[in-house]
């Protein structure tokens, strides 16, 4: 009897944690969040919506969570190899969208 209470137990705790974990990657900006931020971007102000896309499409495939998620919170990275990857993106996208290569 007191076996099968802590297998039960056990069971208990252990789908608590995959619910918790479940939880914390629903909270993970997607790329409606992306798209959200980079219209509200003051330096963005007057972007086509084909770089808007494209610069969210960059973010979902080429960041990790984590620096979507400081994206998205407003934080800057000061990481100089982030920075660069990201202003690298903007400038392809905003080529793109203008139809230059």
């Amino acid at each position: 009897m007191v076996n099968i209470l802590r297998t039960a137990a056990a069971t208990l705790v252990a789908a608590g944690l995959a619910l918790a974990l479940a939880g914390c990657a629903d909270d993970a900006p997607d790329r409606d969040d992306v798209v959200a931020k980079v219209r509200t971007d003051p330096r963005m102000a007057g972007t086509s919506e084909k770089a808007i896309n494209c610069l969210a499409d960059w973010y979902m495939e080429n960041a990790t969570v984590e620096q979507r998620e400081a994206y998205v919170a407003g934080e800057k990275s000061t990481n100089p190899d982030e920075i660069a990857a990201v202003d690298g993106a903007v400038l392809n996208c905003l080529r793109m969208a203008a139809g230059t290569p």
